[in-house]
């Protein structure tokens, strides 16, 4: 894991900033160097046609300027006419502005050799013409086809020197081309780096959060909350630290208040559940038939008030244990039901609920009270959801290896909202009873733990189009094997 500890920023805002600084400086500074390459290039394509279009047109202008002085001084040679001659001399005179003007351009070394001797030439020409050097038209000629020449090539020159310009800009281009590429290139994976380095920094502190809040209604409680990453996030994970230990302080003093609220109410209930019963085997004296069925419904009532308690009890212990502790013997699955139904048949009575059960006779090791508590709140609640008149079905057997106990009513049902919290403590679904009497919520989450405790599974069925509620219990049959196998 990558550590950030030389990295403390104080906000998420300024971690946000930072990343996108080291994105976007690159680009920034790829885009400025973009912009100054064009611009330079702009500038020096600009520079080149100016100087090109210079170039072609002194040079034109010196073959049209050796013609025109051509064609005076030989004229001047057959006529001697000194207009002829002045005539001549201003050619002369435009022609050195025109060499002025070439002595003026950056040219290269060789083009300007070029120059400097056509202008010496002519230079050397119009001195030989003032002295009256040349008494011959021809001779005349030869040297001016020669100045024309000369220029010609000074022309061709030009024209080279445009090709050689163009040449360079489209190098410079090309270059500036392959500059940009190769940055672009360079900065994809340093984007994607730095953006998985900051997403890896900030996903890291926010599944660290999430972790916390998700052991907070878990049994990891106890795990402390460390939250790495921006200063702002840390203070989340300070606080989610604090909400923890006040949770474990609420949790154990809810712990505390249900055993000796549980306790205290179990003393009296005793005391008036066997009054009820010595009421009810007329220890005091004979009893009509409305007052023993106003005992049959005292008795009744006292039996579900201790099974809440007892719930509350059980999961007081089983709050503290975490994983309860099971004392395993071997128990006939069928005798045990019986028993519980047994227990249960007052109630089912007073409600003429018809019970239908089909027990496959199966032995097991398992922890007995443990596995009798899980089918009395089954039982208990099918019988409380169940209305007057209804049925209840029991159906055990063996499958894959495995015991499957099947419990199932045709009251209301359990809403679908409510089958994923419905093993959650304390949780009350949106389907009640018309009862007095309700439920405390601990009945399905104490079967459950103790389910799992014996490396079973509970589960809410599909009860089909019959409705009511289908209840699944699935249990090995001999745990200490599971448990030399280490639970597999």
């Amino acid at each position: 894991m990558i550590s950030f500890r030389w990295f403390h920023p104080r906000s998420t805002r300024r971690v946000i900033l930072y990343g996108f600084a080291l994105v976007a400086l690159p680009l920034i500074a790829a885009l400025i160097y973009a912009a100054l390459r064009v611009d330079h290039l702009a500038e020096q394509s600009q520079s080149a046609v100016h100087q090109a279009a210079q170039a072609i047109h002194n040079s034109q202008l010196l073959g049209e300027q050796i013609k025109a002085m051509e064609r005076a001084a030989r004229q001047y040679i057959v006529l001697k006419d000194e207009n002829l001659l002045k005539a001549y001399q201003q050619s002369h005179a435009e022609f050195g502005k025109t060499m002025k003007n070439f002595s003026l351009m950056s040219l290269g070394g060789t083009y300007q050799k070029r120059i400097s001797h056509l202008a010496a030439v002519e230079k050397d020409l119009f001195e030989q013409l003032g002295k009256e050097g040349y008494n011959s038209s021809e001779a005349l000629a030869q040297r001016f086809r020669e100045l024309a020449n000369m220029a010609t090539g000074i022309q061709v020159d030009s024209n080279r020197l445009i090709e050689q310009e163009i040449a360079s800009m489209r190098e410079t281009a090309t270059n500036a081309q392959q500059f940009l590429f190769w940055v672009t290139m360079a900065l994809v994976p340093l984007t994607l780096i730095t953006a998985a380095v900051y997403t890896l920094f900030i996903s890291r502190s926010i599944r660290q959060i999430e972790q916390a809040i998700e052991n907070l209604g878990s049994p990891q409680t106890g795990k402390a909350v460390e939250v790495s990453g921006p200063r702002d996030l840390q203070n989340i994970g300070s606080r989610l630290e604090w909400l923890r230990r006040r949770l474990m302080e609420v949790d154990q003093e809810k712990t505390r208040f249900l055993r000796h609220v549980s306790h205290e109410l179990k003393t009296p209930l005793t005391a008036m559940r066997e009054s009820a019963e010595l009421l009810r085997d007329r220890v005091v004296g004979p009893l009509n038939s409305e007052q023993t069925e106003i005992i049959d419904i005292l008795r009744s009532n006292t039996f579900k008030l201790q099974k809440l308690i007892e719930n509350l009890l059980n999961f007081s212990t089983m709050t503290q244990a975490r994983s309860p502790r099971l004392m395993t013997k071997d128990v006939d699955m069928q005798q045990l039901i019986e028993e519980v139904i047994r227990d249960h048949r007052p109630t089912i009575k007073a409600k003429a609920v018809r019970l239908v059960t089909q027990l496959q006779p199966l032995e097991g090791r398992m922890d007995e009270d443990k596995i009798r508590t899980v089918i009395d709140n089954l039982l208990s609640n099918a019988v409380k959801f169940t209305p007057v008149g209804g049925c209840i079905w029991i159906e055990m057997k063996k499958e894959q290896g495995r015991l499957v106990l099947d419990v199932r009513d045709n009251g209301p049902g359990i809403d679908a909202r409510d089958r994923r919290n419905i093993f959650e403590a304390f949780y009350q679904g949106r389907r009640q009873t018309d009862s007095p009497i309700k439920g405390s919520g601990l009945g399905l989450s104490i079967s459950r733990e103790y389910v799992i405790a014996h490396y079973g599974a509970i589960a809410v069925m599909d009860s089909g189009r019959g409705g009511g509620a289908h209840l699944r219990v699935m249990l090995p049959l001999n745990i200490e094997k599971l448990t030399s196998r280490g639970g597999a």
